[in-house]
């Protein structure tokens, strides 16, 4: 073993333990979650993962996000630490859970929620579903509505085979999640209206991907761009997939960028009815109404 790599990984186990502060199993309605958190400060950062992935994902982001707020990771039900929840495993019914978890943990709102891949799904839903509680959105490397068609659309017979597989090879957490997207993307489709808050929008330029994936997936993160306007859009060009392992000093920069902004926003006094727009006004350089 080389020392570097020695030295990667004592660090990497560094990070883990940092990352293991305030870790309990909460009750959200007949089996329990793991939930871990660390930090202090508002609004709470609440980290989601891909699908089939644990909280492990963020175990490189935790130690630094906890350094200026609190930050809670959570492993979904039948992954991880986490018991096995009914089905199906869609966004709707993991919304719904993270909320319980939340606040039978006494980790009250206001939320800055991050999500990478699906967890992207998982978030948005949540945000339309309790937009009181959300103050901000990262969404990193996340799921847009029309990923399972594109997916079927360019990958080759032989690569949908060896998807069909590896699927089928899963625990079956994991493979209920995966199988449960095309379901969550309905229900984010018939969702309410995102909340007005501080999006960003983190993109891995995924280099060791075919050039008909990489024209693709940016297409697909350009239409979620279309539906956050006004959306950060961040470029990790380091980065695959998980951008929380290749770069994950980027992912701290835009969830500390996000949380600066939502709290500028908290304190911002409301403005007076005098100095709102109405129908009858003039419009503003923008050309809104």
């Amino acid at each position: 073993m080389t020392a570097r790599r020695a030295l990667a990984i004592a660090a990497g186990a560094l990070a883990a333990a940092s990352a293991l502060a305030l870790e309990k199993k909460v009750d959200v309605g007949g089996f329990k979650l793991n939930l871990r958190c660390a930090g202090e400060g508002s609004p709470i950062v609440v980290l989601d993962s891909g699908a089939g992935d644990t909280s492990a994902t963020w175990d490189w982001v935790i130690p630094d996000v906890k350094k200026f707020t609190r930050v809670c990771a959570y492993d979904r039900a039948g992954l991880g630490k986490s018991a096995a929840g009914p089905k199906p495993r869609s966004a709707e019914k993991i919304s719904g859970e993270l909320h319980n978890l939340l606040r039978r943990a006494g980790m009250l709102p206001p939320y800055v929620l991050a999500g990478h891949s699906a967890g992207g799904l998982n978030v948005r839903l949540y945000a339309a579903r309790f937009p009181d509680e959300v103050a901000g959105l990262v969404l990193v490397d996340a799921t847009q509505e029309d990923f399972p068609k594109m997916e079927a659309a360019i990958l080759t017979q032989a690569e949908r085979e060896k998807t069909r597989t590896a699927i089928a090879n899963a625990p079956e957490a994991v493979r209920d999640e995966i199988e449960a997207i095309p379901l969550s993307v309905e229900e984010l489709r018939h969702a309410g209206p995102a909340p007005e808050v501080p999006v960003a929008i983190i993109t891995a330029f995924h280099e060791t991907e075919s050039e008909k994936f990489r024209k693709a997936w940016i297409e697909l993160q350009d239409r979620l761009a279309a539906t956050y306007p006004g959306a950060s859009r961040i470029l990790a060009q380091k980065s695959g997939h998980y951008v929380p392992f290749d770069e994950p000093e980027l992912v701290v920069d835009t969830i500390r960028k996000v949380v600066e902004e939502a709290r500028g926003k908290a304190s911002s006094p409301p403005r007076p009815a005098s100095a709102r727009p109405t129908s009858e006004g003039p419009r503003g350089s923008s050309g809104s109404p």
